[in-house]
């Protein structure tokens, strides 16, 4: 009887290795991670709203100090405000906030809501103003003593940017911080990469008979 030799399996080393999962990372690790990216995105948003953006658009920001204008801006509202040139008065409608100088020599600004517009038959324009919160209106505000147009707001901001703005401070702060969001940044690239090179490893490693 013819015998015939029995066919072998096919060895298991002839087979593709099987891909090895990808490290899981743990609860902590993501949670860092979306702390650091939460806290730099407001960083760089408040960079954006607070410094660059009235830069750019040659705006003031302002602090309110006082609370004459609660609720609309309690004190330590950064208020931030456009310029406005005499022939800009035009733009002013009652309901908005205008900045304005109260006294020639003093350079402090009031920033108060406008609540009447008296036309005179020079061109000239009066502007009767109020805080939300005072009981009483300010004195009669005349055109060449205003000074600028709120643009936005934002609560709190602006105690920060008297901190920065103080002198002396602005010396540590802003260098301190833009060396921690460059340690921030090369820490998430540096990780990313020894990640990634571990996992090519492993994965050279399991490919290997």
């Amino acid at each position: 009887m013819t015998m015939t030799e029995p066919r072998t399996p096919a060895m298991a080393a002839d087979a593709p290795p099987a891909e090895k999962p990808r490290k899981e990372h743990g609860a902590w690790y993501w949670l860092f991670y979306g702390l650091t990216a939460g806290l730099l995105a407001i960083i760089l948003g408040i960079g954006v709203v607070a410094v660059a953006l009235p830069k750019l658009t040659g705006s003031v920001p302002l602090t309110v100090l006082s609370s004459s204008m609660e609720p609309a801006l309690p004190p330590g509202t950064m208020a931030v405000v456009r310029p406005l040139a005499p022939q800009q008065l035009g733009e002013i409608h009652i309901g908005d906030i205008i900045s304005f100088q109260p006294y020639p020599n003093d350079p402090t600004l009031v920033t108060h809501r406008v609540i009447g517009i008296t036309h005179l038959s020079s061109g000239n324009l009066i502007f009767e103003t109020q805080g939300d919160a005072n009981s009483a209106a300010d004195a009669p505000v005349l055109g060449k003593q205003v000074r600028a147009k709120l643009w936005y707001s934002i609560p709190g901001l602006g105690w920060v940017n008297d901190l920065v703005n103080t002198q002396g401070n602005r010396a540590w702060i802003i260098p301190t911080a833009a060396g921690l969001l460059f340690t921030y940044a090369g820490y998430t690239v540096v990780y990313s990469a020894v990640d990634r090179a571990k996992e090519k490893r492993a994965a050279k490693a399991s490919a290997e008979p």
